[in-house]
């Protein structure tokens, strides 16, 4: 291409028109304006702007238009649909223009728009027009004024002709020009039937397109409905609702105890791990026997013992490592878990609640635990989508409510997400207990400080009962939950628990150096009245049989005053070697001694050198913590500001990014600086994409077969690998946008 072929500005054209209105637009803004509109697109406000010109071309990037979008209702982008098809990216139109389009009052989503900058007055009146480049932000053929409501099978009962034709039309990308080449299959009976049934719709003038929901019921998939208008049960979806104060306290109460469930239970899987860390596969994750194992003895079903693993690692309370003693790669506690352990009872909730919101892993996908091949970075934003769908209804929402309130609040997530990946995300809610009852917990209305009000005063009291099962009915101190937990089984977890007392458990007290007086001191201290009798005796019966054989670390040795006792002992484990009536060795660890004797039906116990009884329990394997993910800025509902790859202004920036550029903004009537001019570097592309959407003519300047610059009047069709399709005259021509030079809207 000769130096006169060059891509060329031309500055009459009026996409470079709406982008120096945009700059003028925000330049008129006063402070409290400026303010709300950065407090909506906070990514432009980081680092501070020096000028309203360099504002404006940051959000006129791609990325940050996309940010915006991502938090408009299906109302909002309902309106810059309409907004298009009157050709609002060209010039302003009134909003008479729109209103016919549109099944709804606009007043309150053009207000939002405004302040996402996503709209904008460019002659100070009611007149709108849209951002530049919006429209190559959203996903092609949106349509959300067009959603016919049809199923798989009335596709399927189409004539094989019109199916064909659909068919075509969808392999061209979804749309099709019907003239030049396709001219003979728009004057089809066929053709005009599938337009008159509203199958296929004229998206311009000489263009017709597939709506997205037929072509989901083509692909086999029920369609898509976005609600243009939230639920008729949500009138106050946008604002501070004004919720029953007795509705809330029963959410907060159910989703008190459903967290706390799961605290009581991430510490019983910490308790295993501790105790028997878990072999890795070498993808590092946990195998489906592991899975199996760890689910029966938590006793929880395998899907929850997945997500307790995956919550554990997000939480930094498990780990992948190597512990002590141990070689390979294992998942076991590290030691936050052994601190958490120790913690009060609304820090351990909240721990859980932070490692829950960074929680990227998609456990449900995979049989294995803590399985990389499923983790998904944007499910801490679908998470925030799912509270934010909650905390913005007035009324408790049922799964039949919460999915058109969902759809409406968040469209694009909605068609970009699997409905699976959301359901399990709600059940998710539910479970950790930000949501209870269809209403958000104060954990996420609020923040998650909010754990501290929640969760009851811990008590040191319980109640014995007499079929040896002891009831607290309130959480315990973490001193004497820890006591009780070694001599008791947790049968029952939650605010009101229940342990139960049994030989096993009793055993397991003993092994742990406890006596028997010790024991029965403990529960007289901490029980309300008296304690049963039959407690008493089912300490005492355990603790007569437990330690007639004593066992020390010197060398190994066995002890018993019972020498028949000890030769049966002997009998029983290999390892072992009588020395004496009364007394065997050997070269095994102690550890595994007991073991040994213990699977052999005997209950022997350790003592020291001096005949002490000791706690021979291996101590906890641990591994370090996996390093922090980038700690992300916590709003009101407790919920972060996902990572995006952008850094997000906090109110303090804002604040001073709009002090200065207040103070920097240029006197009126001034021209903003080539520099900072987008569009000296004009995306041809874009500018006829913008064109063929409303059917507007330009004029095209490309060089022809010799090289030679040729400028002809054209309407752009279609724009699409490299190439135009546009209307010169009657014909349909085809231009290559590399031999493009200059584009001018007419």
């Amino acid at each position: 291409m000769s130096a006169e072929q060059k891509p060329q500005v031309h500055r009459k054209a009026q996409h470079r028109d709406q982008v120096q209105e945009f700059r003028k637009w925000l330049a008129t803004l006063s402070k409290d304006d400026l303010a709300v509109v950065l407090h909506h697109r906070r990514d432009t406000a980081v680092p501070i702007p020096p000028d309203i010109n360099s504002l404006s071309t940051r959000m006129l990037l791609p990325g940050s238009i996309a940010l915006a979008l991502a938090t408009c209702t299906a109302a909002e982008l309902a309106i810059i649909e309409a907004l298009s098809q009157r050709g609002a990216e060209l010039s302003p139109v009134s909003r008479e223009e729109i209103t016919p389009l549109l099944p709804f009052a606009p007043e309150e989503a053009l207000s939002a728009l405004r302040t996402k900058a996503l709209i904008f007055n460019p002659n100070g009146d009611d007149s709108l027009a849209l951002l530049p480049r919006i429209m190559q932000a959203l996903p092609t053929n949106l349509m959300l004024l067009n959603q016919p409501d049809i199923t798989v099978e009335e596709i399927r009962a189409l004539s094989a002709r019109k199916r064909e034709i659909l068919t075509l039309i969808a392999r061209a990308g979804g749309s099709m020009v019907t003239v030049g080449a396709q001219a003979k299959i728009a004057d089809s009976k066929d053709f005009k039937e599938l337009l008159s049934q509203g199958i296929i719709v004229e998206s311009s003038e000489h263009t017709v397109t597939i709506p997205r929901t037929i072509r989901q019921a083509m692909q086999g998939q029920s369609p898509t409905i976005i609600p243009l208008q939230p639920p008729v049960a949500l009138p106050s979806f946008n604002t501070q609702p004004a919720r029953l104060e007795e509705e809330e306290t029963k959410a907060d109460q159910s989703g008190t105890a459903a967290g706390l469930e799961v605290v009581y239970t991430m510490d019983r899987v910490i308790e295993s791990l501790a105790r028997k860390p878990q072999a890795l596969l070498k993808n590092k994750s946990l195998g489906i026997r592991q899975v199996t194992t760890l689910a029966q003895e938590i006793n929880k079903d395998e899907k929850e013992t997945k997500a307790l693993l995956a919550l554990g690692l997000a939480a930094r309370l498990l780990g992948r490592g190597e512990p002590e003693g141990l070689e390979g790669n294992f998942l076991a506690p590290t030691m936050q878990a052994m601190q958490w352990m120790d913690s009060p009872l609304d820090e351990r909730w909240q721990v859980l609640l932070h490692g829950w919101e960074q929680m990227d892993s998609a456990y449900w996908n995979s049989q294995r635990g803590i399985d990389a091949e499923v983790d998904n970075p944007r499910l801490p934003e679908m998470r925030k989508l799912v509270v934010e769908t909650f905390t913005a209804s007035s009324a408790a929402l049922s799964d039949a409510s919460f999915w058109p309130l969902f759809a409406y609040l968040h469209p694009l997530a909605t068609l970009h997400s699997k409905k699976d990946t959301i359901s399990h995300l709600l059940q998710e809610v539910r479970w950790i207990g930000a949501v209870a009852h269809g209403r958000a917990t104060a954990v996420v209305r609020e923040s998650f400080d909010e754990t501290q009000r929640l969760c009851p005063e811990p008590i040191e009291q319980f109640i014995i009962q007499a079929d040896h099962t002891a009831m607290a009915p309130g959480p315990l101190t973490p001193a004497v939950q820890k006591l009780l937990s070694s001599f008791a089984t947790l049968e029952s977890p939650g605010l009101a628990s229940v342990y139960r007392f049994d030989h096993g458990s009793i055993r397991r007290g003993l092994d742990s150096s406890l006596t028997a007086a010790e024991m029965k001191d403990f529960l007289q201290k901490h029980t309300w009245g008296d304690v049963p009798q039959a407690i008493n005796v089912l300490i005492d019966d355990v603790a007569r049989s437990h330690g007639t054989l004593r066992s020390s670390a010197v060398s190994c040795y066995v002890r018993s005053d019972d020498s028949a006792l000890l030769t049966q002992a002997v009998a029983s484990v290999p390892e072992l070697r009588s020395i004496a009536p009364t007394v065997a060795v050997s070269a095994l660890p102690l550890a595994q001694i007991l073991e040994a004797l213990r699977h052999a039906g005997f209950s022997p116990a350790a003592e020291d050198e001096s005949g002490i009884s000791i706690d021979v329990r291996p101590e906890p394997a641990v591994v370090p913590a996996a390093k922090s993910a980038k700690s992300s800025k916590v709003g009101k509902s407790g919920l972060s500001t996902p990572q995006t790859g952008r850094e997000i202004a906090s109110d303090e920036n804002v604040e001073r990014a709009v002090a200065h550029l207040i103070s920097a903004t240029q006197p009126a009537g001034e021209q903003p600086s080539e520099a900072t001019t987008p569009v000296d570097a004009v995306d041809f592309t874009a500018v006829l994409r913008t064109a063929a959407r409303g059917s507007h003519p330009v004029k095209i300047t490309y060089a022809n077969k010799h090289g030679e610059p040729t400028t002809v009047g054209a309407t752009p069709l279609r724009v699409d690998g490299g190439q135009v399709d546009a209307l010169v005259g009657t014909n349909t021509v085809r231009f290559p946008l590399h031999r493009i030079s200059a584009v001018v809207m007419d």
